[in-house]
């Protein structure tokens, strides 16, 4: 799949399938459709609504077949004859997870400053207590050194009703406010995140409790261009319910 190469403004959408699907009618077609889920097999389960997406058409490499977890874009065909629905899968990228990391045990030279974008939310798993989401950072094109974001959780902050994460980019040196290269050397990368947030929830927090992430990233300038003089301050919230 192709990179986005700018990012001005954040973009929050939750994949929401239900809206799309009448029972009463026999046959489907929904394209360009995206989401991140779960892989079993021949199958993707999307989160957070957990569809039986079958793939009965493959027009990948089928590197998917080896990972826990995608980010897929697709066709949909028709219900399945057994469940859920049969998919033409036009792409994917894969996935990583884990938990968060926790602010006080944790060191910056581990998940590092430089910037990153919360560049979209891909849905909330309410039952796993999970968030899916896509970041973008700036990395210098054709470099094999790999690039790491963390969530962040601020366990000194954060409270029975809101809990606080920040984003971070540890990019090595390779990051765009790096003034030893020139601009034109780097490129917008996007890392796609199932975070696991049982762990950050207190034990006293009531039937749902609000998310916040912040994270740092380049002011915009114009358009399709960002001011590597200048980081601005961003962040976002949502609410996860616990019952």
């Amino acid at each position: 799949m192709k990179t986005r190469h700018f990012l001005i403004l954040l973009t929050a959408c939750v994949l929401g399938l239900t809206s799309c699907f009448n029972s009463g009618e026999p046959e489907y077609l929904y394209t360009n459709v995206y989401g991140i889920g779960a892989v079993q097999g021949t199958v993707i389960f999307p989160d957070p609504e957990g569809y039986a997406f079958n793939i009965v058409e493959d027009r990948t490499d089928k590197g998917w077949l080896a990972l826990d977890r995608v980010f897929f874009h697709c066709d949909v065909l028709r219900v399945s004859e057994s469940s859920g629905y049969d998919i033409r899968l036009l792409g994917y990228e894969p996935v990583t997870s884990g938990p968060a990391l926790v602010k006080s045990t944790s060191d910056e030279s581990v998940y590092g400053t430089n910037p990153v974008s919360f560049y979209q939310d891909w849905g909330i798993n309410h039952k796993k207590r999970t968030l899916n989401l896509s970041a973008v950072y700036t990395a210098l094109k054709k470099s094999d050194k790999v690039h790491t974001v963390d969530l962040v959780f601020d366990d000194v902050r954060s409270h029975k009703d809101t809990i606080f994460f920040e984003l971070h980019h540890q990019g090595f040196g390779e990051s765009y406010e790096n003034k030893d290269y020139e601009a034109t050397d780097f490129e917008i990368q996007t890392e796609y995140m199932t975070v696991d947030l049982s762990s950050c929830i207190p034990s006293d927090a009531g039937s749902t409790i609000i998310i916040c992430v912040e994270w740092d990233w380049f002011r915009s300038i114009e358009l399709n261009y960002m001011d590597r003089e200048t980081i601005e301050h961003k962040f976002a919230c949502g609410v996860l319910r616990l019952i």
